[in-house]
């Protein structure tokens, strides 16, 4: 399997947002000379909050044909509070789990563009990264996972 054809995207790049605001951003999933990935695997991570009811107000992801976001639509089971549970914040910073949460998606039935959006009850620092492939399993090295380093255990 050849693992060149892998991609990471960073839709939302550690911005901090108040109370009720919005992040958002939006992941071409068309891999350059490949076409269209197969899956992506999406890491939305905040910073810690104050009380564990701090959790955010919206958590979903969005798709659309277009980068226009007035045409992104929700997709059916990602969209937190309707098709899942966003679980309270965590408010220690020396907690194993901390407030990540991660979207596996199959994209063969997508739409191009995927839009991740995030708003939070209290300000908080959010950032998004997607990792986008053609293959069917991880790459093995820094340069086929297209990055600076890669540790594997």
């Amino acid at each position: 399997m050849s693992y060149e054809n892998f991609a990471t995207r960073i839709p939302i790049n550690a911005v901090s947002k108040t109370a009720g605001a919005t992040a958002s951003g939006i992941i071409d999933t068309f891999l350059p000379n490949c076409g269209p990935a197969r899956w992506c695997t999406i890491d939305v991570i905040a910073t810690t909050a104050d009380v564990v009811s701090n959790k955010p107000t919206v958590l979903k992801l969005q798709e659309g044909e277009t980068t226009d976001a007035t045409s992104m639509v929700n997709i059916a089971g990602f969209v937190g509070g309707t098709d899942f549970t966003i679980p309270n914040a965590n408010t220690a910073a020396t907690a194993a789990l901390q407030n990540g949460y991660k979207f596996n998606v199959d994209l063969r039935a997508r739409k191009r563009y995927l839009q991740v959006v995030y708003s939070p009850q209290t300000t908080q620092v959010v950032s998004a990264i997607a990792n986008l492939s053609m293959a069917g399993s991880s790459p093995t090295t820094a340069a086929k996972a297209n990055a600076m380093t890669l540790a594997e255990g």
